[in-house]
C-alpha cells in the first residue's frame, strides 16, 4: 500500500481522535504519524496494510469522530489495524520518546565471568534467612 496524500490526511485526522493532545503529550498528527512513521509501520507490519486501507477508504471525506465510531462497529478488524498503526507510529516518534523520558534501547554490557552483585551485597541474605514461603500443593 502506498498511501496517497488524501490517505495521509485521513490517517492524521483519525489518529488525532485516537491520540489527542493531552498534558505534555502532543497529538498524533503533531508528531507526523501520517508521514514516514506510517510508512515504517506498514513496512514492519505488512499484515496491517489491508485493514488500514479498508479503514481509510471507509472513513475518507467523513467527520473523523463519526467515521471512527462507525468503523469500530462495522469493521472491527480494520479498526484494530488502524489503531495499531497509529499507536505504533506515535510511539516511534522521537518527540514522544523525549517527552516520556525513554532513552531508547541501550546495549547493556555483561561479563559472564564476573560475580553478580546480588551474591556480594547481601541481597539474597534476607531471603535465605526468611526461609521458604510457599504452600504445598493439595493432593
Amino acid at each position: 500500500m502506498r498511501p496517497t496524500d488524501q490517505d495521509r490526511a485521513t490517517f492524521a485526522a483519525l489518529a488525532d481522535r485516537l491520540i489527542p493532545a493531552w498534558g505534555k503529550m502532543p497529538a498524533a498528527s503533531a508528531v507526523k504519524v501520517q508521514g514516514e512513521l506510517l510508512d515504517l509501520v506498514l513496512r514492519v507490519r505488512p499484515d496491517l496494510e489491508e485493514g488500514v486501507a479498508r479503514a481509510l477508504k471507509a472513513c475518507a471525506g467523513k467527520d473523523a469522530s463519526q467515521a471512527i465510531n462507525a468503523l469500530h462497529g462495522s469493521d472491527a478488524e480494520a479498526f484494530g489495524a488502524l489503531s495499531l498503526a497509529v499507536t505504533g507510529a506515535y510511539y516511534m516518534a522521537d518527540e514522544v520518546w523525549q517527552k516520556l523520558g525513554y532513552p531508547g534501547q541501550d546495549g547493556a554490557t555483561y561479563d559472564p565471568h564476573a560475580t553478580p552483585d546480588y551474591l556480594i551485597d547481601g541481597t539474597l541474605e534476607r531471603v535465605v534467612r526468611r526461609g521458604p514461603l510457599y504452600k504445598p500443593t493439595p493432593r
